[in-house]
């Protein structure tokens, strides 16, 4: 799998040499070989299947026909953002300062070692074949993309046969746009899509594709008290090794945070990362759980009101499907950021909201909420709705794998019933007030989502935004 990847990757880059910087001759014995890292990394790693499938087919069940698709996906694998990147340089400071040969897992770093931040224009963006600190690297936002929109004419081409003009929808941060971008360019040069750019700043109000940045009330240090509570003694652990095996270094066990984001940031500019090995299999559980911690308790089912907020979405893709038989359009694509997706999935029931987690231990058996499982760096969400003989059902897939609506899920493929599937969804919003709960009207005054509606009329163009 991986040889073929990096063929691809060559033929790519051979096809625009002129444009391409070949750098260091990229180390083809490490590049590709971390994919077992990549799922303990908080979803800052690069993009990979969901791990629980349960097994279930992604095809349509037979004998049954497709009405619509919907997709909302994450902006591909990036680098960091400026204010992460900030942190990772303040440990690479001390590293590059150090002024001994380094030992133990450091010793990566005598071998002339090129900090993988080579310009801060490529901050917030993309990684892509021209950025990339390795040529051969496999991870780029700009592959990962162009790869879901094959991956997409694959499993649901038929529906857009017919239909070659269709509107595919972004938040206008520049990554976002971008990776909307990369999957049209994938799709080939047989469709005529318009690209609509959809601000994310807080004076869109409703209209938005990213409902948290409307959310003045939101608290970003929500639950501080719960997460404090976990222990992260952990990353003492690392830092003291570290400092013991390189006398004088004295990192600290900020920096020791600080490497696991350089770990998974430089995987998706560089196609591996020395760094990741610094850790043991043990550190990086409780790093991953220390971050699905945080993920649940800020921007998920453990904030009291993300529900508010992911229903902005949830109830304009509800009334998309309730037109599948009317509208024109069956197919409905649109990217934003992992918070948004989260949001969504929250007000889906599809994260678990009846257990909170616990930040005593690592509840190993009672968790089933792994950040890095639903948003990695190019996740994303399908709704399908499809017809069987008389009978319309609904159903999700998320990072290629069918995930239930456990309480909704007996109709062909563990779909649910769409009739089933409505009284859930306004069960599920019941209570929800997107515009009270974030007190939208104090930074606007656009109560209602409609891009998906007046697109045609408005054409959205929002300014891109490094961010």
């Amino acid at each position: 799998m991986f040889k073929s990847i990096v063929c691809s990757v060559l033929a790519a880059s051979l096809v625009n040499a002129g444009t391409i910087p070949l750098g260091k001759l990229a180390d083809v014995a490490k590049i590709g070989t971390q994919e077992e890292i990549i799922p303990f990394l908080g979803g800052a790693g690069p993009y990979y299947s969901f791990p629980g499938d349960y097994g279930i087919s992604r095809d349509l069940p037979e004998g049954c026909e497709m009405k619509q698709v919907q997709m909302v996906g994450r902006h591909g694998e990036r680098y960091p953002t400026v204010s992460k990147a900030k942190t990772i340089k303040k440990t690479w400071y001390k590293l590059s300062n150090y002024t001994r040969q380094f030992n133990g897992s450091l010793t990566f770093l005598n071998d002339d070692y090129e900090f993988f931040i080579t310009d801060d224009n490529n901050l917030e963006m993309e990684s892509t074949f021209a950025n990339s600190v390795d040529v051969l690297n496999p991870y780029t936002g700009e592959m990962d993309a162009k790869r879901h929109a094959r991956e997409f004419l694959q499993q649901y081409g038929y529906m857009v046969e017919n239909k070659t003009d269709f509107p595919i929808f972004a938040s206008n941060s520049k990554r976002v746009h971008d990776t909307a971008q990369y999957f049209i360019d994938g799709l080939g040069d047989g469709f005529n899509i318009s690209l609509q750019t959809v601000s994310e700043a807080m004076s869109a109000g409703a209209n938005t594709l990213s409902a948290c940045n409307s959310c003045p009330a939101w608290d970003y240090d929500v639950n501080d008290d719960i997460l404090d509570e976990y222990d992260t003694t952990y990353l003492d652990d690392i830092a003291k090794r570290l400092n013991k095996e390189n006398k004088g270094l004295n990192l600290t066990s900020d920096d020791a945070d600080t490497l696991f984001a350089w770990c998974a940031y430089e995987i998706n500019v560089r196609g591996y990362s020395d760094v990741c090995d610094i850790f043991s299999k043990d550190e990086l559980v409780r790093y991953s759980y220390g971050q699905d911690l945080e993920t649940f308790y800020q921007e998920g089912p453990g904030y009291d009101i993300i529900k508010s907020v992911g229903s902005n979405l949830f109830n304009a893709s509800v009334k998309l499907l309730k037109q599948s038989e009317t509208q024109d359009l069956k197919v409905w694509l649109s990217f934003t950021h992992d918070t948004d997706i989260l949001n969504y999935l929250t007000t889906i029931g599809i994260i678990d909201d009846k257990n909170n987690l616990t930040a005593e231990y690592v509840p190993f058996m009672g968790n089933t909420f792994h950040k890095s499982w639903y948003v990695p760096q190019g996740a994303r969400v399908y709704t399908e709705k499809f017809q069987c003989s008389n009978d319309t059902y609904v159903r999700y897939a998320i990072n290629d794998a069918v995930i239930p609506i456990e309480t909704c899920s007996t109709g062909p493929g563990f779909s649910c019933e769409v009739n089933d599937f409505y009284d859930y969804a306004e069960k599920r919003v019941a209570g929800t007030d997107f515009l009270k709960v974030c007190n939208v009207s104090s930074v606007s005054n656009v109560t209602e989502l409609t891009f998906f509606w007046d697109w045609n009329t408005t054409h959205y163009n929002a300014t891109l935004l490094k961010q």
